[in-house]
């Protein structure tokens, strides 16, 4: 142990040891990347090869089935959430193939993001569910209220699932050091930012943004997942208008991944949401709640 003089007792006392702080080895646009998180796997290759073919609105889906059929176990988990409350779909489906035929490009990519995500994290601890479960109920409030953004459901719930990978990333790199955050209580969400990024050198935000990126995800996922804490600007893109007003609703809902203070109710959550004659309005707050808990209730049967 290294000892330090005490000139006033004339005593040896022990020198304090420096605070521990990740090793860092990657530094992207001046923020600095924790070394963990660079050294994650990569996206499920199933899955972002059915993003990269779903940008082409005229890919044949039999192409598509090919591809998830090149990992058994991968196309098992589809077709069981295909089959389960989360997506809710009135008949039972058998086979792949058909399943993907029935529900279409956009339903199937939301289906393999889902799988990818849930493998990605392994062994659920009961942190991870926590924050999964926020993102599973970010994803299905995104869906319900897309109309009001004029986006289609299923891309909503897509950019839902994927706005939190950089806490979920976190996570996974650093348990020691995210696990006193997660079971804090903050003031608001730019507290929790700011924890991070003293525990960690970078927040989750950021952190999403850059996993994105380094998965070559689509543009959409990096901005979302860069500024979906941010306030509302006018220049907002209509998916990150989404994911930002659906965030705060599955906070106030009670799916929240950190506890804060001044969370908002979900009158103040949904009042900025503009709801036009003739479309879907936002559901009561106890209804939203059901919906979402009984979809959740999915991830438990694969436990």
């Amino acid at each position: 142990m290294h000892m330090l003089l005490d000139v006033t007792g004339a005593t040896l006392r022990p020198a304090i040891p420096p605070p521990k702080v990740p090793v860092i080895d990657f530094r992207a646009d001046d923020v600095i990347i924790p070394s963990k998180l660079c050294n994650l796997p990569p996206f499920n290759p199933i899955a972002n090869h059915v993003l990269a073919l779903s940008a082409d609105p005229d890919i044949d889906l039999s192409h598509i089935s090919r591809v998830i059929e090149g990992d058994p176990a991968f196309a098992a988990d589809i077709l069981f959430l295909t089959n389960s409350c989360l997506f809710g779909f009135p008949s039972r489906m058998h086979d792949l193939r058909h399943a993907i035929t029935l529900l279409g490009l956009e339903r199937i990519k939301a289906l393999a993001v889902t799988v990818a995500m849930r493998s990605f994290f392994g062994k659920a601890s009961p942190l991870v569910h926590q924050c999964w479960y926020h993102s599973v109920a970010c994803a299905l409030v995104c869906e319900d209220i897309s109309a009001i953004f004029d986006l289609p459901g299923n891309r909503a719930y897509t950019a839902g699932i994927m706005h939190d990978i950089g806490r979920l990333g976190l996570l996974k790199a650093y348990p020691n050091e995210m696990a006193p955050i997660l079971n804090g209580q903050f003031t608001d969400a730019q507290e929790v930012l700011r924890a991070e990024r003293e525990a960690l050198h970078v927040d989750h935000a950021r952190a999403g943004s850059w996993m994105a990126e380094a998965w070559a995800l689509p543009k959409d996922f990096c901005e979302i997942c860069m500024h979906h804490h941010d306030a509302p600007l006018v220049g907002d893109s209509k998916i990150l208008q989404l994911v930002k007003a659906a965030c705060g609703i599955a906070d106030a809902i009670g799916f929240a991944a950190v506890k804060c203070r001044r969370q908002p109710s979900y009158e103040e959550a949904t009042s900025p949401l503009m709801v036009r004659p003739g479309r879907k309005s936002v559901r009561p707050e106890d209804d939203l709640r059901v919906y979402v808990t009984a979809r959740l209730s999915a991830f438990s049967q694969m436990d």
